[in-house]
Order: structure tokens, then sequence, then C-alpha cells
């Protein structure tokens, strides 16, 4: 008697923990809750194959009449002009929209000290692996340079 009443309780016993075994966690909150992680940012495309003409560098605007410019091609190939020399470099978009930047080939052409200062600005911003963002039509690169806002040509 002793032993199948004992078997009985084990089995009721089993009985009810049986559902709970299998019903997944208990209701309530399990895990500590904060607040809600961030989504990684959405990696934008790099627009290729488009000429921007520089429009402020370092915040400032460009002189009136000075035309500077960058494209990178679909071969990933940067160009452009300084406002008085022709260049180009590797140049390609990388993870986190940084710029990758190889060593720039560049006429040797002299100008006026002013364009030459811009010109120095312009190449020294792509230096450095620096970040790009579309912001409003605009392509925005800054780096520890300095910085460039470019305006979509024609």
């Amino acid at each position: 008697m002793l032993k199948s009443s004992l078997a009985a309780a084990v089995g009721a016993a089993a009985l009810c923990l049986a559902p709970a075994a299998f019903a997944g966690p208990a209701p309530g909150p399990q895990e500590e809750e904060g607040p809600p992680k961030p989504l990684p940012p959405l990696q934008k495309n790099f627009p290729l194959d488009q000429t921007w003409s520089l429009r402020e560098l370092n915040g400032k605007p460009v002189p009136e009449g000075l035309d500077a410019s960058l494209k990178i091609d679909g071969n990933l190939r940067g160009s452009g002009f300084t406002g008085c020399n022709s260049w180009s470099a590797t140049l390609y978009p990388v993870k986190d929209q940084h710029l990758a930047v190889g060593p720039f080939a560049l006429t040797k052409k002299q100008c006026p000290k002013d364009i030459m200062a811009v010109e120095f600005g312009f190449l020294s911003s792509l230096i450095g692996n620096p970040t790009w963002d579309l912001v409003n039509g605009d392509l925005v690169i800054k780096g520890p340079r300095g910085s460039l806002r470019l305006a979509r040509s024609l």
C-alpha cells in the first residue's frame, strides 16, 4: 500500500510539473529590460560616375569663379580639378562610409597663392580615411585634415 501511495504521489507530482516544464519560461520578465539597442546605421552607396563641384572648404565658401571638382568612376578612380591642377588617385568608398585614397597624381602648374591654398586644402581633406555622406543633395567629406561640401555638377 505504501508503495502504491508513493507511486501515485510521484505520478501526480510529475503531472503537475510536466506542463510547466514544457510551457516555456514563466510569465513575467526573465531578462533585464533596458533601453532598446539601436540598429546599425544603413550603409549608403557612394554616387559613382558623378562629378561634384566644391562649394565649401572647411566651412568657408569657395571663391567665386574657382572650379574644383571630384569624381569617382566605376573603376574606383578618383579624378578632378583643384582650381589650378588636374588630379587623379585611386579613391574608393569602404565600410562605414569612409574613403580610401591612394597617392595623388597631379599636374604641376603654379597658380596664385589663394588658389594654391584651396588646392592644398581640397586634396588634404581627402587624406586620412575621411568619411562621406549625402546631406541635402550635397556630398560632404570630413577628414582629419579638413572638410569639403560639394554640389552635383552637370
